[in-house]
């Protein structure tokens, strides 16, 4: 994010942050590459949880069900964290 991106936002929707520009945008940058990841492995492990089969489906279809979401919930703490930094 630029100055002059950051002026363009409504005063009662920036976040205020003692870290240079410099530093939120390296950091937004970090954040948004692990929530990409994130999101992808979120994708990737529901897609194995909808096409499972076998002898062991319900143990594993369980397993995956319960692992997609805890990577979700942690897309929405990266997110935010952007957010916080000023990103």
């Amino acid at each position: 994010m630029t100055k002059a991106k950051s002026a363009s936002v409504a005063s009662d929707l920036d976040t205020p942050t003692d870290l240079p520009q410099q530093a939120v945008d390296k950091i937004s940058a970090a954040l948004n590459t692990l929530l990409a990841d994130a999101f992808a492995l979120y994708l990737k492990t529901k897609n194995f949880h909808w096409h499972i089969s076998g002898r062991h489906f319900r143990d594993y279809h369980l397993m995956l069900d319960e692992q997609s979401d805890q990577i979700l919930a942690t897309t929405d703490q990266l997110a935010e964290r952007v957010r916080k930094v000023g990103g």
